[in-house]
């Protein structure tokens, strides 16, 4: 215990920790404290630290796919924003899961590996990925993983079987767990072709809206399309306070402000119109953080 106190002393930590600093929707309370570890090692100890010194805690990537609530949060925060270290050997990318998506290009082009390319511009990191077996159309990062790291009190490793991936979840979902590493296949190839199917990426995603999102609100519903059942019942520039559902790919809200409860109130307002309309009730992907009760009007 004595070692797990002299490795608990060196992490980073940070006091009323701002989530709007570390969010791309720009919102967010506070939370009392934030803890950085940037090994595993670091990790391992601040985890179990914060699951017994705490009611609360969120484990907190590049803030890519959450809306955290305007009240103060009462817990603690880890982040895994220095947990960036990208390895290879035969065939496979280990990464610790605060690297992110553009890291992660860097290293394939620099070094010319290819299979990753169809991630490029998804503002994430990899372990939120991972977790959320995010990707792009019918893409999805499960398709490169060969097994994962987590630690929920004991290191465990699963293969890419044991993750039960499915659309939008993974096992990781259902566990209070820490994700440490990611292996990732990929083949190798040479840096300019790399980076030139980077660059055609880039170039599809380009279209995305512009303004402060958390990328797509709603999953698709079985055989549809949530962006296009939002535009079908004439939501597409609704608003709500500084919220607004965009003009160019309804499935994305726009924080125009500083309020987490107008993003949440419009959230509710689409989900109860297209429900209204269509008969289908979306289901979010944006993952809540925080008390959001007595926000709805």
């Amino acid at each position: 215990m004595h070692a797990h106190n002299s490795i608990l002393d060196k992490i980073k930590k940070e006091e009323q920790f701002r989530f709007s600093k570390h969010t791309t929707y720009g919102l967010g309370g506070t939370a009392k404290i934030a803890y950085f570890p940037k090994s595993i090692e670091e990790s391992i100890a601040i985890f179990d630290y914060v699951k017994n010194n705490y009611e609360k805690f969120t484990i907190l990537g590049n803030g890519s796919n959450i809306l955290v609530s305007d009240k103060p949060y009462d817990g603690a925060v880890i982040s895994t924003k220095l947990l960036n270290e990208i390895t290879y050997k035969s065939g496979i990318i280990s990464c610790n899961s605060g690297v992110t998506v553009n890291q992660l290009m860097k290293f394939c082009i620099s070094h010319g590996f290819s299979g990753l390319e169809y991630l490029a511009g998804i503002p994430g990191s990899i372990g939120g990925l991972a977790y959320m077996n995010g990707g792009i159309g019918d893409k999805h990062i499960e398709c490169n993983i060969s097994d994962i790291t987590i630690y929920d009190g004991k290191n465990r490793k699963y293969t890419n079987e044991e993750c039960d991936f499915r659309y939008k979840h993974s096992i990781m979902r259902d566990i209070i767990c820490f994700i440490l590493n990611i292996d990732l296949k990929v083949a190798e190839s040479n840096c300019i072709t790399v980076e030139k199917n980077i660059i055609q990426q880039l170039a599809l995603r380009n279209h995305q809206p512009i303004g402060k999102s958390c990328g797509c609100v709603f999953k698709n519903p079985k055989g549809c399309s949530a962006g296009q059942l939002i535009e079908h019942t004439g939501l597409k520039g609704l608003s709500y306070g500084t919220a607004e559902v965009s003009r160019e790919h309804a499935n994305f809200i726009i924080n125009k402000g500083s309020s987490s409860a107008d993003v949440y109130n419009l959230i509710q307002i689409v989900k109860r119109k297209v429900f209204e309309n269509c008969g289908i009730m979306l289901d979010e992907e944006v993952i809540y953080i925080g008390d959001f009760n007595g926000t709805y009007s």
